[in-house]
């Protein structure tokens, strides 16, 4: 699960019982500037979130993960076996059912 840096912050200090003046203190910063790393988002910079986690006595590991694609690899192979001149004409069909459906919403619209 993504969680913004600056929450990150802010649930490492709860789960060690640390009030945002005390981590201000660890960092020599004011508790002020905790608050607003805190409430920050994903506005903190990595170097920023380990110096902060590093005085909690964490340490940050980061990992890429390959996501899975928004579109259905199956459906995208099948549709590059259709000869191109079957696709064009599936793609024209598509397309005037489209408008047909854009059509009567407008008319649709007009009536109302």
């Amino acid at each position: 699960m993504a969680m913004a840096t600056g929450s990150l912050i802010r649930e490492a200090r709860r789960a060690d019982g640390l009030t945002q003046a005390q981590l201000a203190r660890r960092l020599g910063i004011t508790q002020p500037s905790v608050a607003r790393m805190e409430a920050a988002g994903d506005e903190v910079s990595v170097a920023t979130l380990q110096r902060a986690l590093n005085a909690m006595g964490r340490s940050l590991e980061l990992r890429a993960t390959k996501r899975a694609p928004s579109y259905d690899e199956t459906l995208l192979r099948e549709n590059l076996r259709i000869d191109p001149a079957d696709r064009l004409r599936v793609f024209e069909q598509f397309y005037a059912g489209a408008r047909s459906l854009a059509e009567a919403g407008a008319r649709a619209r007009a009536a109302a």
